[in-house]
């Protein structure tokens, strides 16, 4: 039977052999009881994460508010005399402020009449035409109409 060489490296160092920890064995859980410290932290984790949820709902209720309480745009399709168009009709806040996304005519929606008035000059009624509406589609189509 032959030996085995020892391994060398350059300059005459030898590696270090690793020390081969021993295997212990699992030690079982004894019931000895939490300390008190480890109670107060268990309970200030579960306080956290209640806190944090709670946090999340009222954050997603305010959202959802907002969402109902501010106008929405529609699309609107009128016409008058056989032409027909369609404009996308932001309603404002409270009423005021209403706008035509591509017109620069001052609109006054009647939704009970489904009639729309277009007037370049607020102050002046004999400035506003008239159209009928045809169809008043929600959100998802005005969104669709812009892009």
């Amino acid at each position: 039977m032959s030996k085995t060489p020892n391994k060398q490296s350059l300059l005459g160092k030898a590696p270090t052999r690793k020390k081969t920890a021993q295997k212990r064995k699992p030690q079982r859980p004894t019931q000895r009881s939490i300390p008190v410290e480890e109670k107060t932290n268990i309970n200030n984790g579960t306080s956290q994460k209640t806190k944090s949820k709670k946090g999340l709902f009222i954050s997603l209720a305010i959202v959802i508010v907002i969402i109902l309480a501010f106008p929405k745009p529609t699309l609107l399709t009128y016409k008058k005399l056989g032409m027909v168009s369609e404009s996308v009709y932001w309603p404002g806040l409270l009423g005021y402020g209403a706008t035509l996304i591509d017109s620069n005519l001052h609109p006054n929606y009647d939704s009970s009449r489904e009639s729309l008035y277009l007037c370049s000059d607020l102050q002046k009624p004999q400035s506003c035409q008239k159209y009928q509406v045809i169809a008043d589609n929600g959100l998802f189509s005005a969104i669709g109409s812009y892009f």
